[in-house]
Order: structure tokens, then sequence, then C-alpha cells
């Protein structure tokens, strides 16, 4: 099949039933293709003409084959494989909670969820075990898609700081840290001529898509920086823009958002608002 159908069609009950159809015809005719089960399908069966039959064959391939034909677990197991494999954009507000996700569905998919069960208040034990199964894969998609735009970051400024150095005449490339040793401390490391010679430079490579324009610090990032003093510096992608504008702090911009520990309590991540410099 060449075309994949989209979300729409995929994620309805009657692509779900024309699942289960083809499963059953698939058990009468053994040896009979997907193509040709569909073909006998919208022949013989009193709705099959009316069903969506390509998307049911592409639905077909991502849902499990042994999951049962029958019942709340059939269509809990649609909805899982739509999730999971077609990757929806509103899956990823699973992760919110399952009634707050619910909420912000429209009444044709909310009615889905109901459909398979989903929706029982209180749910029984399998249905909390399907939802925080879900929930898990939805923040994997979100940690993935934050990773990517992470590494874009990165990856531009490894080009600036080419650029940057080619500029300066220095002649020796950045490393790109971040991508061999989670724990140096920074992303990038590059060069400034020095009195005596080139100099480190340190780079915390951060991006952001949020508005107003913020970004995420950690205590030890930040501790690093303290360490490094004038050779640490903050490059901060703004990647809502096309192309990607840079913003570049020291740790003196930074400072005036620090937040301080009191008493027992200590602070470990810090929302930074990406201010004018």
């Amino acid at each position: 099949m060449t075309e994949i159908p989209s979300t729409e069609r995929i994620f309805a009950l009657s692509a779900f039933e024309g699942v289960r159809l083809i499963r059953l015809y698939a058990i009468k005719q053994p040896g009979c293709s997907i193509a040709e089960l569909v073909d006998i399908i919208e022949k013989v069966e009193p709705d099959g003409a009316s069903l969506d039959m390509q998307a049911s064959a592409y639905l077909h391939e991502l849902v499990d084959l042994a999951c049962p034909l029958d019942g709340d677990v059939f269509y809990q197991a649609c909805i899982s494989a739509v999730v999971t494999k077609h990757q929806p954009n509103w899956s990823k507000a699973m992760r919110q909670g399952r009634m707050r996700f619910l909420d912000s569905l429209g009444i044709n998919d909310r009615d889905i969820f109901a459909a398979a069960g989903l929706q029982q208040d209180p749910p029984p034990p399998h249905v909390v075990a399907w939802w925080d199964s879900v929930s898990c894969f939805a923040r994997l998609i979100v940690d993935l898609q934050k990773m990517e735009q992470a590494r874009a970051a990165e990856q531009l400024t490894m080009d600036y700081e080419i650029k940057r150095l080619g500029a300066l005449g220095i002649t020796k490339a950045p490393i790109w840290k971040g991508l061999d040793d989670n724990f140096a401390g920074y992303d990038v490391l590059s060069y400034d001529p020095g009195p005596f010679g080139l100099v480190n430079r340190l780079i915390e490579v951060k991006s952001t898509v949020s508005s107003p324009l913020r970004f995420y610090l950690t205590r030890n990032e930040w501790e690093q920086a303290l360490k490094a003093g004038a050779a640490y510096i903050f490059h901060v992608w703004d990647m809502t823009k096309t192309p990607a504008i840079l913003h570049i702090r020291d740790a003196s911009k930074i400072s005036v958002h620090i937040p301080t520990d009191n008493e027992k309590g200590k602070w470990s991540t810090a929302e930074i608002p990406l201010a004018a410099s």
C-alpha cells in the first residue's frame, strides 16, 4: 500500500470494524492476500462497501495480531496501535492525565475511547494499566521530540562555531562534547584567542519554542558555569524562527534569575527568561 491514510480515517470505529472483518475472513480464507480479503468483504458484507477498507487494511498491519477480536480489548488494541505506531499529534496530550486528555478531544474521538471501555469511572485495574502503558509511550514521543530539537540546536552551534573560528583564523575545530559525554557539563568545546594562545570556550546549548522565550537550566549546569567563569557561555536558539535565531548569554546575564536555597530546600531546575541583553 503506497498511501498512508490520515489519522481521521484510521481512528474510527468503522476502521476498527474493518480490521475485525479482515481477520475473521483471514481465518476462513487463509490463502488469500489482504487485498483479496478486502475485495471479498466489500462484495459479501452488507456494510462492506460503506467501510473504508483501505484504512482498515493499513490499520490491520499495525494492530497486534494476537489481540482478541471481541469486546473492549479489541478496540483498546486498535487505539494502542494508532497511538504507538501512527503517532497522531493529539497523542502527546495523553501524558497530561486521562480526563484532561479526554476533555481536549472532539466528541467523535472521545466516543471511540468510551466504546473501548476506557472512560469507566472508577476504572478497573486493566483500564488503569492500559492508560499507564499508552501514556508512557506518549511521554517517550515528547522526550524524543525534545531530544531531536536539542540535537538540532547543538548542530547549529557547531556550524556557528566553525564559521566563527574560521573568521578568527583558528584552524582547530570545535568538539561536540554533548554528543560524546553527557557528564561534561557543557555541549560544545570551542576556542577563543588568548594572550598566550588559544583558550577554551565552553558552550551550553539550549533551544526553545516557548513564548515568551525562556529555557530551563539545571543546578549542575549552573555550577559548571560558575566553575568555568568567563570561559562558559550559553547559546540559546529560538527554534520558532526560520532560520533559528541565536541568543548568546554569559553567566552574569543568567545569575539574576537563579533561585536561592532555603533551609533544607534546594533548587534543581530553574526557568530562565530570555530577557533582552
